[in-house]
């Protein structure tokens, strides 16, 4: 099983082989969101992913088969930044090609502002730079207040075991909370500012959970940026995947 020991977590990773022959094909580092794993999260992609890259699916710290979280710390995102950069270290990956969703969307931008030549292209869905207070009631509401879809407790249950995965809501709910009370900034306007690498921010309209215009201010501080909208909520991969797949799939080929 390939795993990664870092300060914070003993990461579980795995390497889809391209589904073709040829000589140092392009890694696409696929980065998942909260209570996902690469392979739930990018599920309608994965496959078409290989058919032109090797695509590289860390489980980030919490998550799936990598070490469990007894909490979240206020630099979380910082610290899943710097495990993946250990991981790329390791695996002497010098620039990959980044598809993130959510909170991986986060970690996305922030590796592509701290570590910018190790970041060819970003694509992100629902990301967001800072965090409200109106945005932590959304979240405690999806999570705490209204209960949990059977079918996705069965996917929670699969993914990150029983009990385990029932501490997960209330500890993000926490951790959200945490980050508001400590002055609510992810990723500041100047390291939004530093992102170089073509970068494609996508996000839903009806997104409850992150507003859209969280992607609109990340947008207008990322130079030479592209945001493209979908009529979606937050999983607007899921809800719009055809839309969603070829607009990552045609900006990343732009890339090579």
């Amino acid at each position: 099983m390939p795993v990664l020991q870092t300060p914070n977590t003993r990461m579980y990773y795995d390497i889809f082989e391209p589904d073709f022959t040829v000589p140092h094909p392009p890694t696409v580092l696929l980065l998942h969101g909260f209570a996902g794993t690469p392979e739930s999260d990018f599920t309608g992609q994965i496959s078409l992913l290989r058919s032109r890259y090797r695509v590289l699916a860390p489980h980030l710290h919490g998550y799936g088969r990598s070490s469990p979280r007894t909490s979240y710390t206020l630099s979380y995102y910082r610290e899943d930044a710097a495990d993946i950069l250990a991981l790329l270290d390791t695996l002497q990956l010098e620039q990959v090609l980044v598809l993130g969703f959510s909170d991986g969307g986060i970690v996305g931008l922030l590796l592509a502002a701290l570590h910018p030549q190790r970041i060819k292209a970003l694509a992100e869905l629902g990301a967001q730079p800072s965090i409200s207070e109106q945005n932590v009631a959304a979240i405690r509401h999806w999570l705490l207040e209204v209960p949990l879809s059977e079918e996705w407790q069965a996917q929670l249950a699969e993914l990150h075991g029983e009990p385990y995965w029932r501490t997960l809501p209330a500890m993000y709910v926490a951790a959200q909370e945490s980050l508001v009370a400590a002055g609510s900034v992810l990723i500041t306007d100047e390291e939004l500012a530093a992102i170089r690498c073509p970068t494609l921010i996508m996000h839903g309209v009806r997104d409850r959970v992150v507003p859209a215009d969280y992607s609109r201010y990340i947008h207008e501080h990322i130079a030479g940026s592209r945001l493209l909208l979908f009529d979606a909520g937050h999983a607007a991969h899921i809800r719009c995947k055809e839309e969603y797949t070829k607009a990552v799939m045609e900006f990343l080929g732009e890339q090579i």
